[in-house]
């Protein structure tokens, strides 16, 4: 029962509108996974980023900032089932805390368990798990990169950033902008949903951001992290990722 419950549960992602994979799904929820471009945050907030205390770096990626489980016929967040202290697992390069003063990120951990993870069905371990599972399927900035839209403070136009997603994954991303340099839009957070039955779908009730047609993709360099680093130490280099100055 609890691996059939599993696969249920396998696979979430966010958005778009009432979608048949919904419709076929009997777990009566679905998920929102949403994803944070870094160097957004960090150009963004008058505090500046902080290389997290944790002593593993973060990745030159898109971060996990949330994991919500939704009622499929209300479309309203389920919260508050459980206060249980969250399972911590490897989160630090992709669900990472870059908010300055520099921190371990154990809080953000334990509030996401505490107001969705309790009610998504599935274990601690397993709902950390699953969405580095569903961050690392999406996998936003190899897709983005792979079709030529790359954090080089370019413009790009939000149809093309849709369509990589909807080609690759076949749903369609909700895109939140902040205003960056020069007072223009720039891509700060993208949402993916999932069925419970792990069937990616646009979100059935995407929340509307304010954006421009085109929008900058601001790089996130080395430099946006205040804490000092050892001289070896680069917390960018990832296999097959170098990261300029």
């Amino acid at each position: 029962m609890a691996s059939c419950r599993m696969a249920l549960l396998l696979g979430l992602l966010l958005l778009v509108v009432a979608s048949p994979a919904i419709a076929d799904d009997d777990s009566g929820i679905y998920y929102q996974l949403a994803l944070m471009w870094p160097g957004a945050y960090c150009e963004q907030t008058s505090a500046g980023c902080c290389k997290p205390t944790t002593g593993v770096s973060p990745a030159r990626d898109f971060y996990i900032t949330g994991f919500t489980v939704l009622n499929a016929t209300t479309d309203a967040a389920v919260t508050g089932c459980s206060n249980k202290v969250p399972y911590d697992p490897n989160l630090n390069q992709y669900w990472s805390n870059i908010r300055c003063p520099s921190n371990n990120g154990q809080s953000s951990w334990k509030n996401a368990w505490k107001k969705a993870g309790a009610c998504s069905g599935l274990s601690e371990k397993d709902y950390f798990e699953t969405a580095l599972s569903f961050r690392s399927r999406i996998n936003p900035l190899v897709r983005l990169k792979a079709k030529g839209i790359e954090p080089d403070f370019g413009l790009y136009g939000l149809k093309a950033i849709t369509k990589v997603f909807k080609s690759g994954i076949n749903a369609t991303p909700v895109i939140q902008c902040s205003k960056g340099p020069f007072d223009k839009y720039m891509l700060f957070q993208l949402y993916f949903c999932a069925a419970g039955n792990g069937t990616f779908i646009d979100c059935p009730a995407p929340q509307q951001y304010t954006c421009s047609k085109e929008i900058l993709f601001h790089p996130f360099k080395k430099w946006m992290l205040k804490q000092q680093l050892n001289q070896d130490d680069d917390p960018f280099q990832l296999p097959g990722v170098a990261m300029d100055n």
